[in-house]
C-alpha cells in the first residue's frame, strides 16, 4: 500500500502529477482547514503549494499586543515566512478582567485561564517586553512595506468570505480557551466613556511604541495606516520626546503613505498667539507632520472634533510657507504654533468627516497644486459662516468651479457623502449626483487627465437636496447673487459652460 509521500508513484493520475496552475484552481474552492489538511498529505504538495499559500496567508496578517500573539509573529520573521510578510496591522484586542458569573455554572480552568492572560498582558506593557518583541520582529522582515492599526476585523478575505473575518492572530484562540471576548473598540456600546477613554489611550501608545520599535529595528517602511472605525488617536499619540530623535526620525524620513483617524482633546496645548494665550487644538499632530519631508499620500479623518477644532488645523495646513523666520516673542513662556509646512512630494490628499469653509480647502489645494494628483473628499460638510449670505446656495458647485481656476493636473477626484451647512441656521444640506450609480447618488468618481471637464461635469450633476422645498415653506431670507449661492439650475449651467 502506498504511503502519502510515495503517491507520485501510484499508477494513473493524482493531485502530485498534475499541472501547478490546475491544482491553485482545484485549491481555490476549499475552505481555509480543507486547503490546510491538503497542504499536510504529503511534502510533495505541501512544496508545491508552498509559494501560493505565503502569498495569500502571510503577505498580510493582523497581531494583537499580547504575549501570545507577537511570539507567534516573532516565530514567523525568523522563518522562511519572513520574505513574504510585507504588510503587519495590529488589532487593539486585548485581554480583559471580568469578573466571574454569579449564579451560572463555573468553568474555573477557563477562569484561571482568562486571569493569567489579562495579568500576562499587562506585564507585558508594564515591562515593555512587547516593544522588545517588536524591534527583534521588525528587524527580521526585510520586506516589510506597511505597518497598521485597526479596531476592527475585515471581511476581504476571498476564500472564506463572507463567514470567516481577518482577526488578529490568536483572538479565536483564547475566546476558546478562556470562553470570554476579548476587550475591543467592537464590543463598545456608546455607554461606557471610561472604556472609550482607556481605549484611546490604548491606542496611542500602540502608535507611539510601533514608530519606536522600527526606529530601534532600522526598519524603513513607506507605508503608515491608522485605521479606525470605533477609536481614534489622541494628539499625545504623536508626541516624540527629544530622546527619540535619533530613533525615530529615520522612519520619518522614509515615510510616503500616512492614514490618520484622529480625535481632538478635550484639553488642547496653549500657544503664544500677539502675546495671548491661544488653545491650540492638535500642537503635536502639527509638529509630528512638519517631520515627514518625503510624504506622498496623506489622509486625515477627523472623527471625534467639534466646533473649530477641525478649521484650526485645517487653517493651519492652509497658510502659505513664511518668507523668512518668524518674529517670536518673550513676553510670555507660552510656544508659538508650529509654523506652516508644505508637503513637496504630496500627490494624493484625502480628508474626511470634517466640516470646513470652502475658502481653506481652496487653499490646501492650491497649495499642493503642482505635485496633487488625486482627491479624495468624504463625508465632508462646506460650512457657509458668513450670516449675511444665504444658507441655501450651492456651495460645492462654486467650490469646484474654485479649483478648476487652480491649473489643477488631477487624474484622480472622488467625493462621496457630502453637505453642506450654515453658520446661521444649522440646517444640513446634503448632496446628490444625478448621473452617479452608486451610494443612493451619493457618490461621484472619476479617473482621467481632462480635469476641466471632470470638473464640468460634477458641477452639471450636482444637486443640493432640500433647498427647493425649503424655498417654498420659507419666506425668511431673500435669493443672494454672490459666488457662494447658486439657487437654480440656470445659474449652475452658467459656471459649467465656463469650465
Amino acid at each position: 500500500m502506498a504511503t502519502p509521500t510515495d503517491t507520485r508513484n501510484s499508477n494513473g493520475p493524482n493531485l502530485t502529477s498534475i499541472p501547478l496552475e490546475v491544482l491553485l484552481q482545484i485549491t481555490s474552492n476549499l475552505t481555509t482547514p480543507e486547503y490546510g489538511n491538503l497542504r499536510r498529505t504529503c511534502k510533495h504538495i505541501e512544496e508545491t503549494l508552498f509559494s501560493s499559500f505565503a502569498r495569500e496567508f502571510f503577505t498580510k496578517r493582523q497581531f494583537m499586543l499580547t504575549e501570545f500573539s507577537l511570539q507567534a509573529l516573532v516565530k514567523i520573521s525568523k522563518s522562511r515566512l519572513s520574505s513574504s510578510l510585507k504588510h503587519v496591522i495590529f488589532g487593539l484586542e486585548r485581554p480583559a478582567m471580568k469578573p466571574p458569573l454569579i449564579g451560572q455554572t463555573r468553568e474555573y480552568v477557563k477562569e484561571n485561564r482568562a486571569r493569567q492572560e489579562y495579568m500576562d498582558h499587562m506585564s507585558l506593557l508594564y515591562t515593555n517586553r512587547d516593544g522588545e518583541m517588536l524591534t527583534e520582529t521588525f528587524a527580521n522582515l526585510r520586506n516589510l512595506a506597511t505597518v497598521g492599526i485597526r479596531d476592527f476585523y475585515s471581511h476581504s478575505r476571498n476564500r472564506d468570505y463572507p463567514l470567516t473575518a481577518w482577526k488578529s492572530y490568536g483572538a479565536s484562540t483564547y475566546e476558546l480557551e478562556t470562553g470570554l471576548r476579548l476587550d475591543s473598540p467592537l464590543r463598545w456600546n456608546g455607554q461606557n466613556h471610561k472604556f472609550l477613554l482607556d481605549q484611546a489611550e490604548y491606542c496611542s501608545r500602540m502608535f507611539f511604541i510601533l514608530f519606536y520599535s522600527l526606529g530601534k529595528a532600522g526598519s524603513r517602511p513607506k507605508d503608515f495606516e491608522a485605521i479606525l472605525r470605533h477609536s481614534s488617536l489622541y494628539d499625545h499619540a504623536f508626541n516624540l520626546p527629544k530622546y527619540t530623535d535619533a530613533i525615530v526620525q529615520p522612519v520619518l524620513d522614509n515615510l510616503r503613505i500616512l492614514l490618520l483617524d484622529l480625535s481632538a482633546e478635550a484639553a488642547p496645548f496653549y500657544i503664544n498667539v500677539h502675546d495671548v494665550p491661544t488653545a491650540c487644538p492638535n500642537y503635536l499632530l502639527r509638529t509630528f507632520l512638519s517631520r515627514l519631508p518625503a510624504l506622498e499620500h496623506l489622509r486625515l479623518n477627523f472623527r471625534f472634533y467639534e466646533g473649530d477644532q477641525t478649521s484650526n488645523l485645517l487653517s493651519w495646513l492652509s497658510q502659505p510657507i513664511p518668507a523668512g523666520p518668524s518674529n517670536t516673542t518673550t513676553a510670555t513662556l507660552l510656544p508659538d504654533s508650529p509654523s506652516p509646512i508644505e508637503f513637496a512630494k504630496l500627490s494624493r490628499l484625502d480628508i474626511g468627516m470634517v466640516t470646513v469653509e470652502p475658502e481653506i480647502l481652496i487653499d490646501i489645494i492650491g497649495k499642493h497644486r503642482a505635485t496633487l494628483r488625486i482627491l479624495n473628499l468624504h463625508k465632508l460638510s462646506l460650512l457657509q459662516k458668513d450670516p449675511t449670505k444665504s444658507s441655501r446656495g450651492n456651495l460645492w458647485a462654486n467650490f469646484l468651479a474654485q479649483l478648476s481656476k487652480l491649473d489643477l493636473k488631477l487624474t484622480g477626484l472622488k467625493l462621496s457623502e457630502l453637505s453642506q451647512k450654515s453658520q446661521r441656521n444649522r440646517k444640513i444640506y446634503f448632496i446628490t449626483f444625478k448621473d452617479s450609480r452608486t451610494g443612493f447618488g451619493r457618490v461621484r468618481e472619476w479617473g482621467g487627465t481632462n480635469v476641466q471637464s471632470c470638473l464640468k461635469d460634477f458641477i452639471a450633476n450636482l444637486v443640493v437636496e432640500g433647498v427647493d422645498k425649503d424655498a417654498e415653506s420659507s419666506d425668511e431670507e431673500s435669493i443672494d447673487e454672490d459666488m457662494y449661492d447658486l439657487e437654480d439650475e440656470s445659474e449652475i449651467s452658467e459656471i459649467s459652460s465656463s469650465l
